[in-house]
């Protein structure tokens, strides 16, 4: 049930239409998950949830790193900065409590998953035989679990390629269940 925000563009009550809230927001949710966060999965993220509207986050972001409330490095995370800490500090009771929750669960399983992508493998490779996806599952530096599969394309290389990177732990646990009739 979206109502009309100017300009004809939807809007969801509860959403963040204020510049500054959304500013506000970005820098709570960085100081909540207390690491770096990828810039565009973090705009993708508070725009899926019906947060604020796509635009007005990118130039949030643009404002608070202009401001020096914000750094982001050369593979475009996002770090909060000792300002931006103070503002998130100071204001974060500023923002509806369903906004906060919302951003800083979505935002952890964001952290989740960066953290899976680095310390597991999931690669797409396309040779003359056809196209496999190679996944290892890691413990510290060892593999613990590899397999490589053929698959029919691309998008069902993709797909497998991010369903085991979302729970690599899962797929070990399904695996071991097969082979030992469980």
């Amino acid at each position: 049930m979206r109502e009309k925000k100017n300009n004809d563009t939807p809007f969801v009550p509860g959403m963040l239409t204020h510049m500054t809230d959304i500013k506000i927001l970005i820098c709570y949710l960085l100081a909540a998950v207390g690491e770096p966060l990828d810039k565009e999965q973090m705009i993708e993220m508070i725009f899926e949830n019906d947060i604020a509207e796509y635009f007005d986050l990118r130039e949030a972001v643009m404002q608070l790193v202009e401001t020096g409330n914000l750094q982001e490095d050369a593979e475009g995370c996002l770090t909060l900065t000792d300002s931006g800490r103070e503002v998130a500090e100071q204001l974060e009771s500023a923002l509806p409590f369903t906004a906060r929750e919302k951003v800083v669960k979505e935002g952890l399983k964001i952290v989740t998953l960066s953290k899976r992508r680095k310390a597991n493998k999931a690669e797409i490779e396309k040779n003359k035989s056809g196209i496999f996806v190679n996944c290892e599952l890691k413990d510290e530096d060892a593999s613990a679990f590899s397999f490589r599969l053929l698959v029919a394309d691309e998008m069902q290389a993709k797909m497998i390629q991010e369903k085991f990177l979302e729970n690599p732990a899962l797929v070990y646990k399904q695996f071991m269940n097969a082979l030992l009739d469980k």
